[in-house]
């Protein structure tokens, strides 16, 4: 069973890899600051922002950015702080805090964003406290994959039981719902991405052992281990070369308006 604390200690073994385990999308950094490029002083959030791999390319295309890096896990806010500094970056503070909380006054932000994380939160009760900390006209940017994306992916294709076990992301339904029944809140744009992926199976391999989605997590020790088999057998079986596997990942970005 999946705890708080069980995804506590996944992202804290992780850490220290994770920025190498995860592909960084940057199509959707280069939509969000053209969104925000009146503004010439952005005060801005990333809300489960883990090794800030997004905080850097935020920092490289946002203009005057004042950032603040929030996560309720310590070893990944310390990894984002070594990170931004070793970059030259010193315009922000972390706090460690859970999603639903944003420790910070109202109206004080331009901006919050999260990236590939939503799916960790209480959706509605983040854009409630989301809708209270940005100014009016702020905008809140949410980047996230679908179920029926992730399902779509090499992972939900080829490697046993993954889309089943991962319950916990949203479908485009329910997150048009919750943005509709928060009043202070309105949908402005909602932005497919596709990205054609190239790999080995080496590497692949590589990724599921190190647990580069938190889904790897869910499974027990002996499920995860014959799943792994399986799914070097199912991609033998579909590519001829495992030097060269060819997919599409897919994500969406939803920017949301305070009214």
């Amino acid at each position: 069973m999946n705890t708080p604390q069980k995804t506590y200690d996944h992202f804290s073994r992780v850490s220290t890899n994770y920025r190498k385990m995860r592909t960084t999308d940057k199509e959707l950094i280069i939509f969000i600051s053209e969104s925000l490029g009146n503004l010439h002083d952005v005060k801005a959030a990333d809300v489960g922002c883990g090794a800030g791999r997004y905080d850097l390319l935020l920092f490289q295309n946002l203009n005057k950015l004042h950032l603040t890096c929030i996560d309720i896990n310590d070893s990944m806010l310390q990894e984002a702080s070594n990170y931004l500094k070793s970059s030259g970056f010193s315009n922000f503070q972390t706090i460690k805090a859970n999603a639903n909380e944003i420790p910070l006054e109202k109206n004080s932000l331009d901006c919050i964003l999260t990236f590939n994380a939503i799916h960790h939160f209480d959706f509605v009760k983040f854009l409630e406290k989301s809708s209270e900390v940005i100014i009016e006209g702020g905008k809140i940017f949410i980047y996230t994959r679908l179920r029926s994306q992730n399902s779509r992916n090499i992972w939900g294709q080829h490697f046993p039981s993954f889309s089943e076990i991962e319950t916990r992301l949203y479908e485009l339904d329910e997150i048009e719902n919750w943005i509709q029944s928060n009043g202070n809140l309105k949908l402005e744009t909602i932005k497919r991405f596709k990205y054609k992926r190239t790999s080995t199976l080496e590497r692949l391999v590589e990724k599921a052992k190190g647990k580069h989605y938190s889904t790897f997590s869910l499974y027990e020790n002996n499920a995860l281990n014959e799943s792994l088999k399986t799914f070097q057998e199912n991609i033998k079986m579909r590519f001829p070369d495992v030097r060269q596997i060819e997919w599409y990942d897919e994500n969406i970005l939803f920017t949301l308006r305070s009214k």
